[in-house]
């Protein structure tokens, strides 16, 4: 949970309006399994929904200053922070 928590962290740090989980720093930097993967994006999510962030998974559409985007396949989940 800490190392979910400090990666959270970090990339509000870098950007609180847009948060991005990708593939790659997951399954190739972090070497997480298939399975931790899942666990790693539920825990994300549940944290980042309690700190007031839409929350959307590869393949969904959200909108975003008036754009509508798609979650793209190397994006694993995207969070925009509600105004």
């Amino acid at each position: 949970m800490q190392e979910i928590t400090n990666f959270l962290d970090k990339k509000i740090e870098e950007n609180n309006f847009k948060i991005t989980i990708t593939f790659y720093e997951l399954r190739i930097k972090m070497n997480l399994t298939q399975e931790e993967t899942e666990t790693f994006l539920e825990y994300s999510k549940t944290r980042l929904e309690n700190l007031d962030y839409q929350v959307f998974y590869t393949g969904e559409k959200y909108t975003i200053n008036s754009i509508n985007k798609i979650v793209e396949q190397n994006e694993l989940l995207v969070a925009i922070k509600n105004k």
